[in-house]
Parts: structure tokens; C-alpha cells; sequence
């Protein structure tokens, strides 16, 4: 996990001796909800992965920019302020089509349309989800 400033978190369950580590992955977590980007980054740490949070879709993309090589996962909330998902996701997209992205979102997933939705890269994940459903589609993606 990435702490505030930038450098790993010491003792972090994901970094125990041990620990069930299918797959390490950078998963980018853009969402405007601080309690949201806590809780992914919280369970994401413990499956070994290292988030990186962003509180906007503008903010999302300079992080992505700044580590477009190394990010394999986006976790992307569809309704927020400003640049919406939609715009967001579009804008990922635009710089690395084979990205792979979940859009979480609490209405329906009819808000995927067009290229969005026949992309084969981009799923969603239904809030509220559990730590579970969590795993289960972050493990989906990453194929481990």
C-alpha cells in the first residue's frame, strides 16, 4: 500500500510473511468518496496489491499518467463530480485500450453504452459489494 507520502506502509497485512498473494497488481482506485477509496485501498492491501487513490477523474488520469506502464487495474466510480466515469473511463481508454477497468457504480449498468459496453477490458461491479465480490472481480480480471 501507498501511504500519503508517497512510500509502502510497514506492516501491512498484504506485505505478511506468508500471505495469499495470487497476483501483485498497481490497481488504480478512482472514486470522490473518501470513506469508498479507503475501504478499496484497505482490501486491496491485504490481497498484496498496491493502490493508488485518486478523489476525481482528473485526478485519476494525471496518477495514471504518472504510472501508465505499471497499472493493470483501474477501479473507477461511474458518478462523481466533475469529470464524471464516463468521461474518465473514455479518457483511459483513449491512452491504453487494453487496459482493464471495473467500473463500480450503484444504478444500473444500462449507464455503459456504446464502445463502453461491447469493450472487452471494462466490467462493473455492483455497490454495495462485499469483500468477497470485491476479491472475486479484481481476481477475475488480474486472472489469478
Amino acid at each position: 500500500m501507498i501511504s500519503a507520502a508517497g512510500g509502502p506502509v510497514p506492516d501491512h497485512p498484504g506485505n505478511a510473511p506468508g500471505a495469499a498473494i495470487a497476483a501483485v497488481a498497481k490497481i488504480l482506485v478512482i472514486d470522490d468518496e473518501p470513506g469508498i477509496r479507503n475501504v478499496l485501498s484497505r482490501q486491496l492491501g491485504r490481497l498484496g496489491h498496491t493502490p493508488l487513490l485518486a478523489c476525481d477523474g482528473t485526478d485519476g488520469l494525471r496518477l495514471f499518467d504518472a504510472n501508465a506502464q505499471t497499472i493493470q487495474l483501474v477501479l473507477l466510480d461511474w458518478n462523481m463530480p466533475g469529470k464524471s466515469g464516463k468521461e474518465t473511463l473514455a479518457a483511459l481508454l483513449e491512452r491504453r485500450s487494453d487496459l482493464h477497468v471495473i467500473v463500480v457504480t450503484g444504478g444500473a449498468t444500462e449507464a455503459l453504452t456504446g464502445e463502453q459496453a461491447t469493450h472487452d477490458t471494462v466490467s462493473t461491479l455492483q455497490k454495495p459489494f462485499t469483500p468477497a465480490q470485491l476479491t472475486s472481480a479484481v481476481r477475475a480480471v488480474l486472472g489469478a
